[in-house]
């Protein structure tokens, strides 16, 4: 079913402190009424991250880091959690899942939760999104993801999402557009081997692979791989134009001769070669006495 239209979405700086009230040295969830009931002491294998959370990648030495703080101060403060909807006594991590991360290395066997079943899932996702680009949490295909998220499954249009998160349309589209990447550039973007700005003129363009490992060795910025793509579309062409070209040529000689006749011919450097494919040793010496006589 379609979400209603309209809706009144949070701009960034809200994002998931809305859940919680504004932070002082004394938690609000402490104090206040309705989060004290819902706060409580959940075991962590009954917590799982939510299906809306847009972050996939973890930081293994920050998350090391926090638990030795874990071990020693304990989880300061709770993660946001919804019961699923058909399983009793089990949840899905709202935020707070490098906490939760952090207190398995700890061996931590409970962790403190604040339950809030009110939220529906749209504005979970939506939420959980805002706080990660909010602390810069997320790689760009995360969010790009994030993004699909919001449109695909709750319907989001990308003016909702630019009033959501406090961003641009055009650069939620720009953001969106690196999911169609091919694996292996997506790959140099999450070892950080190649920026954004390097890939992007390889959007939408096919069979860009074999430039890759030119681009990261030679570290060219976004404007020389923009040249390289120009002048390797153009070579395309030519190629393209030279094989029509030559086509008719080829015809000709399949006709005189009897033989299929590949014609290579490089029209800058005045140069080429012929490849005659032979089938037998009939077709082999036929053309020998040809070229003999």
């Amino acid at each position: 079913m379609r979400r209603k239209k309209n809706i009144k979405t949070s701009g960034l700086g809200s994002g998931l402190s809305s859940l919680l009230g504004e932070q002082s040295d004394k938690p609000s969830w402490i104090s206040d009424d309705d989060n004290s009931e819902n706060y409580r002491m959940i075991p962590i294998e009954f917590i799982e991250p939510g299906p809306w959370q847009p972050r996939k990648d973890f930081d293994k030495s920050e998350l090391e880091s926090l638990a030795i703080s874990i071990k020693n101060q304990g989880v300061i403060q709770p993660v946001i959690i919804k019961e699923k909807k058909d399983t009793k006594n089990e949840y899905y991590l709202i935020a707070g899942e490098r906490r939760w991360r952090a207190s398995q290395i700890a061996k931590i066997h409970q962790i403190p939760a604040i339950v809030r079943n009110d939220l529906k899932e749209e504005k979970v996702a939506e939420l959980s999104l805002i706080e990660n680009i909010q602390r810069s949490e997320l790689n760009s295909l995360e969010e790009a993801e994030g993004y699909q998220l919001l449109t695909k499954k709750y319907n989001y249009t990308q003016e909702e999402i630019s009033k959501a998160v406090g961003k641009s349309r055009s650069y939620i589209a720009n953001v969106s557009r690196l999911l169609s990447l091919s694996k292996l550039a997506k790959k140099y973007l999450l070892q950080k081997k190649l920026t954004v700005g390097q890939l992007r003129p390889l959007i939408g363009q096919e069979d860009c692979d074999n430039l890759l490992e030119m681009i990261y060795k030679k570290n060219l910025n976004a404007r020389q791989v923009e040249k390289l793509i120009r002048e390797k579309q153009k070579k395309n062409l030519e190629q393209f134009e030279k094989k029509v070209d030559i086509l008719e040529l080829e015809k000709e000689l399949l006709d005189v001769t009897g033989l299929k006749i590949d014609i290579n011919f490089n029209e800058k450097k005045q140069s080429g070669n012929l490849n005659i494919k032979c089938r037998n040793l009939t077709e082999f010496n036929y053309i020998i006495s040809k070229i003999k006589s």
